[in-house]
């Protein structure tokens, strides 16, 4: 933060909830031009804090989970998946970052570095495509590869 930047948090009282809606105050963020300019706004600190940076303002976000869900998933096990998330991107999902954490949720990071959680819904879509093998493990095939779905070791 430079010192031409005014921290406004105490005002601002911005939350994301687990299922990557935001909230100002205790009224849902709907207007989406709104909502996409705090996304692309939204950076981490040094200290891993998530916050919104606008010209010269910042707003620390509490953030329950991660800020963006995988909303949907696209494409197929044979050719490449995509995640299309609640922002409207879309990545190809690499298969070798998916992790399970607390409660069996599912998580990925997409090419940007940001970690993301899966919606019930995209869990579902992905898991229909997942085996498990004589071991126990769940496996994901993409193309002529097969990755493992590891536990988190933060939630072992």
């Amino acid at each position: 933060m430079n010192t031409q930047t005014r921290d406004v948090s105490e005002h601002c009282l911005i939350r994301i909830d687990k299922e990557g809606r935001w909230y100002y105050e205790d009224s849902q963020i709907i207007n989406e031009n709104v909502f996409l300019a705090f996304c692309n706004a939204l950076e981490k600190d040094h200290e891993g804090k998530y916050r919104i940076v606008i010209e010269s303002e910042l707003c620390y976000v509490d953030v329950e989970d991660t800020p963006f869900v995988v909303s949907s998933i696209r494409g197929d096990k044979k050719t490449g998946l995509y995640v299309l998330l609640n922002t409207s991107a879309v990545h190809e999902l690499d298969p070798s970052t998916l992790s399970i954490g607390k409660d069996n949720v599912l998580y990925c990071v997409v090419n940007d570095g940001m970690k993301v959680r899966f919606t019930r819904t995209a869990y579902y879509l992905l898991a229909l495509m997942m085996e498990e093998d004589e071991q126990g493990n769940i496996t994901l095939t993409v193309g002529e590869k097969t990755y493992p779905v590891l536990k988190d070791p933060h939630f072992s």
